[in-house]
């Protein structure tokens, strides 16, 4: 027998050795897997961000409307911030906020004449902001003594 010749491969060592073409359905099955918990995790993280977007721009405009019903509150008389009529005390929005209403309240500070606790909440279909302030206004000056009475 020469030596530069090269012997038949088996027929079983051949299949093994063979390329293989394709993927096998286990291999498919861990491929679809791990696309879909991937895909899974990539929509629950977008829908948590749509949420996280949507309520921060509700306590953004109700922050706002919050702080638009303070300046009217602040610009009351005395008397009003006493005795806080219904156009005061709260309500709707107008157009284009009509999504959102409000409630206010005006209390006396105990320790200090002169100042108002001021508490206003800006209410949506799904939540609320609230906002806390006080109110100075000056103690009114004692009225003069009369003379010769």
């Amino acid at each position: 027998m020469r030596a530069d010749r090269q012997r038949p491969v088996p027929a079983a060592a051949r299949r093994l050795t063979r390329p293989r073409h394709g993927l096998s359905l286990l291999e498919a099955v861990a491929a679809l897997a791990i696309v879909g918990a991937t895909s899974a995790g990539v929509l629950a993280a977008t829908g948590a961000g749509l949420r996280t977007a949507t309520r921060a721009r509700h306590v953004v405009e109700a922050d706002a409307l919050a702080t638009e019903v303070y300046a009217r509150l602040s610009l009351a008389s005395d008397a009003a911030l006493r005795a806080l009529p219904d156009s005061l005390a709260g309500g709707q929005f107008p157009s284009p906020f009509t999504d959102y209403a409000w409630r206010a309240t005006v209390r006396p500070h105990g320790e200090w004449a002169g100042l108002m606790t001021v508490d206003i909440e800006v209410q949506w279909r799904d939540g609320a902001h609230r906002l806390s302030s006080a109110l100075y206004r000056r103690a009114p000056a004692p009225a003069p003594a009369e003379e010769g009475s």
